[in-house]
């Protein structure tokens, strides 16, 4: 699974599970570009802005990879009580951003690459408190499957991960977990997804594109 020497874009780097990745690609041999809203990263971006994606993605140039790893989360509500501001502000990091790093990454790769998404487990089985968030997962997936279509002329792989509940800052707001409801029995931890988007982004998988992996120790299996 070698990603020795690709240049890969990941967002929301600067924090969670985005900066354990970034580490890892780096130490793997990557050449890693680092994004994010909060500061820390190689370069600022607010990925629901078309203007900064552009800029990003010029600024990066000619690129193997792309992880759509930035995401907003939110503590639980029900969902008559979701304002429109929230919702349309979850729409546009967690959909539009993805819409759109895609988009301008793969007008760089002229030699193909691999493009991973990032979705959730919600997505599959329904989820409690945050109905907004489930959407946009949900959205997230059947993009990567479109997306793959599109882009397999091209060489381009799209593919998406569906992590489960991971303890991370982002993460918090949710409250403890319950490793029994896993098979394996633990709590994931951010380090255990680090080689699912290490073969994606590796030529190991360089026949593997429109594909959901769900990475959370076999709670819902798929």
């Amino acid at each position: 699974m070698s990603v020795k020497d690709k240049r890969i874009v990941v967002t929301g780097g600067a924090r969670g599970i985005g900066a354990r990745l970034v580490g890892e690609l780096r130490e793997r041999g990557a050449d890693v570009v680092s994004t994010d809203i909060l500061p820390g990263c190689d370069i600022v971006c607010d990925v629901s802005d078309e203007q900064d994606v552009i800029a990003l993605f010029n600024e990066a140039g000619d690129i193997d990879g792309l992880v759509n790893n930035a995401a907003m989360l939110v503590g639980r509500r029900p969902f008559q009580e979701i304002s429109i501001d929230e919702w349309d502000r979850m729409m546009a990091v967690n959909v539009r951003g993805t819409f759109m790093c895609a988009r301008e990454a793969s007008k760089h790769m002229p030699n193909g690459g691999s493009i991973v998404n990032v979705s959730s487990t919600t997505a599959l089985s329904g989820s409690q408190g945050f109905l907004h968030y489930v959407a946009s997962k949900g959205a997230v997936i059947s993009m990567t499957r479109s997306m793959a279509f599109e882009l397999g002329p091209k060489q381009i792989r799209v593919n998406c991960v569906g992590p489960g509940f991971a303890p991370t800052e982002g993460s918090a707001v949710l409250g403890a977990y319950d490793p029994t409801r896993t098979p394996l029995g633990r709590v994931m931890e951010p380090d255990d997804l680090l080689g699912t988007y290490c073969y994606l982004l590796s030529d190991d998988s360089r026949f593997v594109t429109a594909q959901l992996i769900v990475v959370d120790g076999g709670r819902f299996p798929h």
